[in-house]
């Protein structure tokens, strides 16, 4: 036992070592929650968050969905380190694409997932052909905070609409919709999905439509996070007609963004809740068009690069969430394992031979000296008598020793050596007395 503990101890410290080593390199696992930044309750943002939430739920990780009043109030979560991820409207994160969080973390995009086009309704008693047409009304431009807001002022403002010459009003997008129904309103601007629940009961409401813009190419060559769409005739509802002709809109992005400091394994797994959620389409989109790595504002998140890239991690795919993070992770202790354990099997053995035969060579070396003490001329009865005790010792050493079965054959070879030394001496001392 010793011997082995002499021997192979030393391997298993090493492989002890390589294993402490790699742990400094292995990821912690990922939290089991993780919270996400919407929008209001009503819009289609939270909408998705929730489709999300059960989703992750069966791989084990709660989604903590906290409403806000949009884009804006979004990235400053993000910025904040209140929120782990966040919906944003592509454009609104333009000024904020080299920011960090209060703790150092660069802001990042997952991707984008939809169209959300810019909708301008009014009632259909309105005459308005083209954006400078809304100058010195009522136009409702989105709350403070709101990703509407931030893309409507900009557009207003390419059209020389301002606050100074127009009655701009920050109202939530409910209220909005109510104003304009009971007239208190000529305009209402808002961000939102076609399948948003408000863009639905306003595009069914007869006595509102939406603005047709037909100079929605010429804004997208001077914003590039824009893009020109369609809204097909009749596409809403083909029995009444809805919408009564095809509608050109301006539309942005909603994207998914975060901080870098999000686990990658979480990030692959939203990213295939994702594209469960978005690869289908809309009425606006093919299917597979989304999810994107185009229209996003911030830096391709490295881990939803790989997904866009080469889609889930093969672990991913055919285990459970939580069983591809434990085979990840084992997956690093496995290097030191393999890089140590080769050169150890070609050393160990050899280091375990030469330490079994470096003990029998030592009794050997102290035969021969034995022996050659014994040959010398002059040797008195009294030094062989010392050297006949002296090779009872070794004879009694090599045979309470323990020797492992392979080397019995060269621990017997000892014995017989031993042997004729031992008779050789008693032939001396016969000789000598």
């Amino acid at each position: 036992m010793r011997e082995n503990l002499q021997v192979f101890g030393v391997g298993f410290l090493l492989i002890v070592a390589g294993f402490v080593l790699a742990y400094q390199f292995v990821k912690p696992s990922p939290p089991k929650s993780i919270t996400i930044a919407t929008g209001s309750e009503a819009g289609a943002y939270y909408a998705y968050a929730q489709q999300y939430k059960k989703l992750l739920a069966k791989e084990g990780i709660e989604l903590n969905i906290i409403s806000t009043s949009g884009s804006i109030d979004n990235i400053q979560r993000l910025k904040a380190g209140a929120v782990d991820l966040a919906f944003v409207q592509s454009g609104t994160g333009q000024d904020y694409k080299n920011d960090v969080t209060d703790a150092g973390q660069a802001l990042v995009s997952l991707a984008s997932l939809y169209y959300e086009p810019l909708w301008l309704f009014m009632p259909a008693s309105q005459t308005a052909f083209k954006a400078t047409d809304l100058k010195g009304k009522r136009v409702a431009i989105g709350e403070e905070g709101s990703g509407t807001r931030a893309l409507t002022q900009v557009l207003l403002a390419n059209n020389g609409i301002t606050e100074e010459n127009t009655q701009l009003r920050g109202l939530a997008t409910d209220d909005a919709a109510k104003q304009l129904a009971s007239g208190e309103l000529d305009y209402l601007f808002v961000v939102a999905s076609v399948n948003a629940p408000l863009v639905q009961s306003l595009l069914a409401d007869t006595t509102i439509i939406p603005f047709d813009f037909e100079r929605a190419k010429a804004y997208t060559r001077r914003y590039r996070f824009l893009s020109a769409v369609e809204l097909p005739r009749g596409v809403v509802d083909f029995s009444h007609d809805i919408p009564a002709k095809d509608v050109n809109l301006l539309s942005a992005a909603a994207t998914l963004a975060g901080h870098e400091d999000v686990h990658p394994a979480l990030v692959a797994l939203l990213m295939q809740a994702i594209n469960i959620v978005h690869s289908e389409g809309d009425l606006l989109e093919e299917p597979g068009q989304f999810p994107s790595q185009h229209y996003v504002d911030f830096p391709l998140d490295a881990s939803a690069e790989r997904y866009f890239e080469y889609g889930p991690p093969l672990l991913q795919r055919y285990l459970p969430f939580w069983a591809a993070v434990l085979v990840n992770q084992f997956k690093v202790f496995l290097i030191p394992l393999i890089a140590l354990m080769i050169p150890l099997m070609k050393v160990l053995p050899p280091l375990y031979r030469w330490r079994v035969r470096s003990r029998i060579y030592r009794w050997y070396r102290n035969l021969r000296e034995i022996e050659e003490r014994m040959m010398q001329q002059d040797v008195s009865y009294e030094s062989l008598s010392a050297l006949k005790v002296e090779l009872n010792l070794l004879q009694e050493d090599a045979m309470e020793q323990p020797t492992p079965l392979s080397y019995t054959d060269e621990l017997y070879h000892l014995r017989e050596h031993i042997k004729l030394v031992k008779e050789g001496i008693d032939n001396r001392l016969a000789a000598a007395s």
